[in-house]
């Protein structure tokens, strides 16, 4: 059972040093090259063991639940054979409760058709997932300071929010819980319901626990490895899909009866 989600924002980067391209022989060596500018920028989000550095966000933060075995997390995300992973404490730490910078796309000639020129502009779509705990707004400062702080070459920084969302943490005491447990169980033939977090965003779930403060909120779905979400090829497991069919129908059952003593 997922009982936590990170929390997310999107931040667009520009960076512009020159009124427009130049020749790299006449030029390269001494014009401030844009594109080498936002490298170096996107650089500075992260350590030399790969962990996630915005100035002043804490990374240190450990999980202490369930645990992610190294060995599955290298199957599931197949990972190259002689890659290493980046970051440093356990899987769990580094997924669940540290928070993470990803760069998602690049503003930058392609490789094919790219001429022999300084660039005067690059641009970058940063993600940034925060732990429960962690105040998305609060983040983002410290992600546009750190960003201003460390653009080289007093290059002109333009930064855009594009996306924001609060982390979200569940009350795994709730009668709720303790409902799906037993159907979870049941329907997987007597495996005990584990807690575990979850990397991913959902804002719509702090939204509705605004909304309706005495609502109890449950998180599960098909969203094993296999299922490959956002990537191609998305599928569930016909055998999944009718266990957790079974699970959420025992649920109701469960539940009535917990509200009817």
């Amino acid at each position: 059972m997922t009982a936590t989600l990170r929390g997310m924002t999107l931040i667009k980067v520009r960076i512009d040093t020159l009124g427009g391209n130049l020749h790299s022989g006449m030029f390269g060596g001494v014009a401030p090259d844009a594109l080498a500018a936002l490298i170096r920028l996107l650089d500075s989000l992260r350590s030399e063991d790969g962990s996630t550095t915005v100035d002043g966000l804490a990374s240190d933060a450990v999980w202490e639940g369930l645990q992610y075995p190294e060995a599955d997390f290298r199957a599931d995300a197949k990972v190259l054979d002689g890659v290493e992973l980046i970051g440093e404490g356990t899987i769990a730490d580094r997924l669940w409760a540290r928070p993470a910078v990803t760069v998602l796309g690049i503003d930058c000639p392609p490789v094919v058709g790219a001429t022999p020129s300084v660039h005067a502009g690059a641009g970058a779509l940063i993600s940034l997932r925060v732990p429960p705990g962690v105040d998305t707004a609060e983040a983002i400062k410290l992600l546009e300071a750190h960003l201003v702080a460390h653009t080289p070459w007093k290059a002109r920084l333009e930064l855009e929010v594009v996306g924001q969302g609060q982390p979200f943490q569940a009350d795994t005491s709730s009668p709720a819980y303790a409902s799906m447990a037993a159907a979870l169980s049941e329907a997987y033939d007597g495996q005990e319901m584990q807690i575990s977090g979850m990397g991913g965003s959902i804002p719509l779930c702090n939204t509705l626990t605004s909304l309706y403060p005495q609502a109890e909120m449950l998180l599960i779905g098909l969203s094993e490895p296999e299922a490959q979400i956002h990537a191609v090829n998305e599928s569930v497991s016909p055998e999944e899909l009718e266990r957790l069919s079974v699970a959420e129908a025992l649920f109701l059952v469960n539940y009535a009866a917990s509200k009817s003593v």
